[in-house]
């Protein structure tokens, strides 16, 4: 049985429950993904980038195309995500968006009921299936179930190597959809072919434990709606901050339309490892979903699906 907050609920069909603690990566093991002339910034005091808040925009950026999809859900506030003190994103080469984990990092284009476009992101966790942020898929403030969600992986301004492939079928949790709490915030993608992401590859993910997640340097990428209007992927990593059962929290820059990116670590044993999904912003922080054994026990069950 489901622990609460975490009963499974579709935009069609119930989903068979199946336990599990590991989701397998179909990619080889590696220990170094970091983007190459990504160089980790000395420590600095936390201070908003008050700018960047603008409007939900910075002023070079005040041409935005598309929103946030949190906007859908949390309402047109400053604070859904943060760059916090100097924006030290740097932008993932085209070159490096042929091989993984960068290519199974997928921009979203979100349809809501209304027909409003959104972004965010998503990130493949199986052939068939792309895990994200509850938001991305449930709207709370627009009609609620996604109509459709185009994905594309590797996107890189107009260049799409792996093509565009649209989706009407999302799966989250009864903590999101009927409650509304963000520590429920994440569901899944699913795609009617599973001849890309065999292709591509998928994240492995695992559970850890406090002792083994506390102070490691985690990785988000993902496509930010302030940079280039989320045509292209972002990456950054610092430490974790602290946690809590259903959450990590860091201070990895993030903006809106990095809803659903993943957060990941290296590791000796297992190489890349994804340990939480990438949802929201804060004044001293970002966090995310954890990765704990409920989400992960979800996560297997909608593979099969």
């Amino acid at each position: 049985m489901a622990a609460p907050g975490h009963c499974p609920v579709t935009n069609d069909t119930p989903q068979p429950e199946i336990t599990g603690q590991v989701l397998e990566s179909a990619v080889p093991v590696t220990n170094r993904v970091s983007v190459p002339y990504y160089r980790r910034p000395q420590p600095r005091r936390r201070i908003i980038n008050e700018s960047a808040f603008l409007e939900g925009t910075t002023p070079e950026d005040a041409d935005i195309a598309l929103p946030d999809v949190a906007i859908a859900s949390f309402g047109d506030t400053p604070l859904l995500e943060a760059v916090i003190g100097n924006d030290d994103r740097v932008k993932v080469a085209n070159s490096l968006l042929s091989s993984n984990p960068w290519r199974q990092i997928c921009s979203l284009r979100i349809r809501s009921q209304s027909n409003q476009l959104y972004v965010g992101t998503a990130w493949l966790i199986g052939p068939k299936t792309l895990a994200t942020a509850g938001h991305c898929v449930y709207l709370q403030n627009d009609g609620g179930w996604a109509k459709s969600i185009d994905v594309v992986p590797a996107k890189f301004g107009s260049t799409i190597p792996f093509g565009t492939i649209r989706s009407t079928r999302f799966a989250a949790v009864d903590g999101w959809t009927v409650q509304s709490l963000r520590d429920f915030d994440y569901g899944v993608i699913h795609l009617d072919s599973d001849t890309v992401g065999l292709q591509i590859g998928n994240f492995e993910v695992r559970v850890f434990s406090d002792a083994v997640l506390n102070n490691v340097i985690a990785k988000v990428s993902g496509y930010p709606a302030d940079r280039e209007q989320a045509q292209f992927q972002y990456f950054h990593e610092r430490s974790i901050q602290r946690l809590s059962p259903t959450r990590l929290f860091y201070d990895i820059d993030t903006f809106g339309g990095q809803s659903g990116s993943p957060i990941w670590q290296e590791t000796e044993e297992f190489g890349i490892v994804a340990i939480g999904i990438h949802t929201t912003g804060g004044v001293s922080s970002n966090s995310g979903t954890r990765i704990n054994n409920d989400v992960i026990d979800n996560l297997i069950s909608w593979l099969e699906v």
